[in-house]
């Protein structure tokens, strides 16, 4: 039996995947898609560096599965993903953060004095998830995780079609 609240939800979801469809159609991603070449784009499209990290244990203990930081006046920005043995996992992780960057979530960028005045201070992983509270809404959140899964579809394609080479019909009975 389908109610109106899970048809509503499958329609905000179709509409989100549409979206994101749209989104990554403007940016000239290369292909094939791998993980290398979605950085560098990443970066190329941020204008800087981006260093992508294991999150710390405290990071972890404190929720945070991903956390894209950027600080003011620096020349690269920062990725944190949750340990994991799985580099698909990892990935997705990545893919998430690559979609706030896509969607050019607003943040509060903290000066890079500042950061450094309470480093002494108080422990970089505190620091850190202060700087990770964020006022995404739900719909960002989950925008930014159907352009995630956009990105991770069109990899697995990329990487089939790289194997197996070109569907050209050879061998089909026409």
């Amino acid at each position: 039996m389908t109610t109106a609240s899970s048809r509503e939800h499958t329609t905000d979801h179709e509409q989100r995947v549409v979206h994101a469809r749209e989104l990554l159609a403007g940016l000239d991603l290369p292909r094939p898609l791998t993980p290398e070449n979605l950085h560098h784009r990443m970066e190329r499209l941020r204008g800087k560096q981006i260093v992508v990290r294991e999150a710390t244990s405290r990071m972890v203990e404190f929720g945070i599965c991903g956390l894209w930081i950027e600080i003011a006046d620096e020349a690269f920005e920062r990725v944190h993903y949750a340990p994991t043995e799985s580099a698909v996992h990892r990935q997705q992780f990545l893919n998430h953060e690559y979609g706030h960057m896509i969607l050019a979530h607003e943040k509060v960028l903290v000066p890079a004095d500042r950061i450094a005045l309470l480093a002494p201070l108080i422990p970089i992983d505190a620091i850190v998830h202060a700087l990770s509270r964020r006022d995404f809404t739900v719909e960002q959140e989950a925008l930014a995780e159907a352009i995630g899964d956009e990105l991770a579809i069109t990899m697995l394609r990329d990487s089939f079609n790289t194997r197996s080479g070109a569907k050209t019909g050879f061998g089909k009975v026409l």
